[in-house]
């Protein structure tokens, strides 16, 4: 890729049904993958919400989830991808959102 290329920021949003005894495997495992978080969790059901920087992170976090012992389905709900300038050549036309 070269450093000229637009970059990407990928945010989604997943649903685990997995079964109870689930739960401490699925915290381990979103421990460990970058940019994964934890947003809801019920007995049975996850709400997990992913930031990365490619479709193949997002991917990887996905197989990680559905390879855990009792988990039964991982399901994407959302995914937003947004394409991102190299450092320093904002358009000086493009408006600027803050948010906070």
């Amino acid at each position: 890729m070269s450093h000229d290329a637009p970059r990407e920021w990928h945010v989604a949003s997943l649903v685990v049904r997995h079964h109870r005894e689930a739960i401490p495997a699925l915290a381990g495992a979103v421990a460990a993958a970058p940019g994964l978080e934890l947003a809801l969790q019920e007995d049975t059901c996850s709400v997990l919400v992913q930031e990365t920087d490619g479709t193949l992170g997002l991917m990887d976090s996905i197989d990680l989830l559905q390879a855990l012992p009792g988990v039964i389905t991982v399901n994407l709900v959302y995914h937003h991808v947004e394409r991102q300038e190299p450092h320093g050549d904002v358009p000086a036309s493009d408006p600027q959102e803050s948010h906070g």
